[in-house]
């Protein structure tokens, strides 16, 4: 399996009671800590997209779906599910979820220009500044690390210069780093609409995939189950 969403802000008229149902308690007040509004409802539809769509596999509901956190941020299933593994992540006004049977890393970036001369330096290697052309590509290869990061789930306790991508990433390629944990992953980055990047990572050869979009509306009735619609 799988299988990736996107989905996006404004929210609904009359969803934002449903979302936050499908939340604990403490998962709420912490997203309520957000400060500004927007961002409250960024992640709230991301957690709770998440739970909804997780909890029938597991035969629970979304509120209890057992979720822990790794050291360094990662929630992962706290269940024993080799088969079963989630990742999201969320900027601007999107939401990136990822769900296989392996391992795996999702990243979705707002496109802000310009990208600062120094930021550049900072995220990238001698060898990826040579086919670094436009802000497009530094947002694919930020995407890509990230989505690397987040599957090793490491975050950015490891530097985006110490891991190096052996090509562009919109083509496919591999991971090399002196952390085994990230050393031979493969990663791959898309531009899946216009002022957005993405990316998916794996610990092992990526099938083809694409992003499948899910109305807001629609989503108390979807279910991770059914065949992707064509």
């Amino acid at each position: 399996m799988l299988r990736l969403f996107a989905l996006s802000l404004p929210l609904p008229p009359g969803l934002l009671p449903w979302l936050q149902a499908q939340l604990p308690d403490g998962v709420r007040a912490r997203i309520a800590r957000r400060r500004r509004p927007g961002d409250q409802h960024l992640s709230l539809l991301a957690h709770a997209a998440l739970r909804h769509l997780l909890a029938p596999l597991l035969g629970c509901v979304p509120q209890e779906l057992p979720v822990r956190i790794l050291p360094h941020g990662k929630p992962v299933l706290d269940t024993p599910r080799p088969d079963l593994h989630f990742s999201l992540s969320h900027s601007g006004e999107r939401v990136l979820l990822g769900f296989a049977d392996q391992p795996l890393g999702v990243d979705i970036e707002a496109i802000r220009r310009p990208v600062a001369p120094a930021l550049l330096r900072q995220c990238s290697l001698p060898a990826e500044q040579d086919w670094l052309r436009s802000d497009a590509d530094f947002y694919a290869l930020w995407c890509a690390k990230e989505a690397a990061l987040k599957q090793a789930g490491t975050g950015f306790s490891i530097g985006p210069r110490e891991l190096a991508l052996d090509a562009h990433p919109e083509l496919g390629c591999g991971v090399r780093s002196a952390h085994p944990v990230l050393d031979g992953l493969r990663v791959q980055s898309s531009a899946p609409e216009p002022g957005y990047a993405a990316a998916l990572c794996l610990p092992a050869a990526l099938p083809p995939w694409r992003i499948e979009y899910m109305d807001p509306v629609r989503l108390p009735e979807s279910r991770l189950d059914r065949a992707p619609e064509t």
